[in-house]
C-alpha cells in the first residue's frame, strides 16, 4: 500500500537537496529524516537523492516527482482549508419547508432577506404535510419550519417562538360581542386546516372527553382558505395566535380564547446534522431563523392586541 505521508517529506528533501536542512524544516532529526528518505527510496524503488562528494544530485525520477508534487500537494492541502463562504457569489437554491401553522408569508420573508444579501441565490419553498422530522435526512430540505415534541437522532434546531392557541370567527359571528363558552364551542360548525396534527390531537381529545362528534365543515390546505370561510359563515377556526396577528386588517374577525386549556406549543427551525458544518446552509439557516422569528414576534405581539 502506498505511504502517501511520505511526499511531504520527499517535497522538502528534493527542493533542499539535505538532510540537515529538511530536517530543520520539518522539525524532525536527521536520524530520522534519513530513515524516512530510505523508506521514500524504498517506496518509489529509485536512489531519488544521489550523493556526489558532499553534495546530492537528483535523479530524474527525483525531478519528475519535484516537477509533480507542488501541485499535488496544494490540491490535498485544500482537502483541508476551512471553506469560505460568500453571499453575494452564492448561485445555491435553498429549500426550505414549512407546516401550516406558519403562515404563506414565511418564503417571502426569507426571500426578500435573501435576494438583499446573496442576490444569486434562491428559495424554492414547499410546504410540509405530515411527514416525520426524522425523514430530513433523506429529502432535499435544507431548513424546516415546524412544531416539534422532541428531537429526533441527528436533528438540530432552534426555538422561534412559544405561541398558544385561540379561536377564530367572523365580525358579524353571533358570539362576537359575548364570551365564548364551552356549549358553544363543543355545538359550533369547524373549519380544519390540513397538517395540523398535534393541534388536531388536542383538540380532537377535548371531544372525546365530552363524547362529543365534532361537526367538520371543511378541511382547507391554509389558514388563509380557512379564513376565507370563516369570514363567510358561522364557522369557527381554531388556530395559533401568532396568526390572529397576521390575518389583522385583512379581514373582518374576532379572536376569542379557548374555553378549555391546551398546552402551549414552540415553532423552531430544524436541519439535519448533514448540513451542520456547511459554511452555505450555516450562513441561509441563521437568516432565516433571525428573518423568520422577528416576523412571529411581531404578528404574536399583533394578535395579543385582537384579544
Amino acid at each position: 500500500m502506498n505511504n502517501y505521508k511520505l511526499l511531504r517529506p520527499l517535497l522538502v528533501l528534493l527542493q533542499t537537496r539535505s538532510l540537515t536542512e529538511a530536517a530543520l524544516q520539518l522539525n524532525v532529526t536527521q536520524s530520522a529524516m534519513s530513515r524516512t528518505l530510505s523508506q521514500i527510496r524504498t517506496a518509489f524503488d529509485d536512489p531519488i537523492l544521489i550523493r556526489e562528494g558532499k553534495q546530492f544530485v537528483v535523479s530524474a525520477k527525483g525531478q519528475q516527482l519535484l516537477a509533480q508534487l507542488p501541485d499535488l500537494i496544494g490540491s490535498l492541502d485544500e482537502l483541508y482549508a476551512a471553506e469560505e463562504f460568500s453571499p453575494h457569489a452564492c448561485q445555491r437554491e435553498f429549500r426550505l419547508a414549512y407546516t401550516a401553522f406558519l403562515s404563506e408569508s414565511s418564503v417571502p420573508l426569507v426571500s426578500s432577506e435573501l435576494l438583499r444579501l446573496a442576490p444569486n441565490a434562491g428559495v424554492y419553498g414547499e410546504l410540509w404535510q405530515d411527514q416525520h422530522v426524522s425523514v430530513l435526512g433523506d429529502s432535499p430540505i435544507d431548513v424546516l419550519a415546524t412544531t416539534l415534541d422532541y428531537f429526533p437522532e441527528n436533528i438540530y434546531g432552534k426555538k422561534l417562538l412559544e405561541d398558544e392557541y385561540v379561536v377564530l370567527m367572523s365580525g358579524s359571528h353571533s358570539l362576537a360581542e359575548a364570551s365564548l363558552e364551552m356549549d358553544d364551542y363543543f355545538s359550533a360548525s369547524h373549519v380544519m386546516v390540513h397538517g395540523m396534527r398535534e393541534m388536531r390531537q388536542y383538540v380532537g381529545e377535548q371531544f372525546e372527553q365530552r363524547q362529543i362528534r365534532r361537526k367538520v365543515v371543511a378541511r382547507v390546505p391554509s389558514f388563509t382558505a380557512a379564513m376565507e370561510l370563516v369570514c363567510q359563515s358561522d364557522a369557527l377556526v381554531t388556530a395559533p395566535l401568532h396568526l390572529a396577528g397576521y390575518f389583522a386588517n385583512r379581514f373582518d374577525y374576532v379572536v376569542k380564547p379557548l374555553p378549555f386549556d391546551l398546552p402551549k406549543h414552540s415553532y423552531y427551525l430544524l436541519w439535519h446534522s448533514q448540513h451542520q458544518k456547511d459554511p452555505a446552509h450555516r450562513w441561509f439557516r441563521e437568516q432565516s431563523f433571525a428573518a423568520l422569528q422577528r416576523h412571529l414576534k411581531l404578528m404574536h405581539a399583533a394578535g395579543v392586541e385582537q384579544m
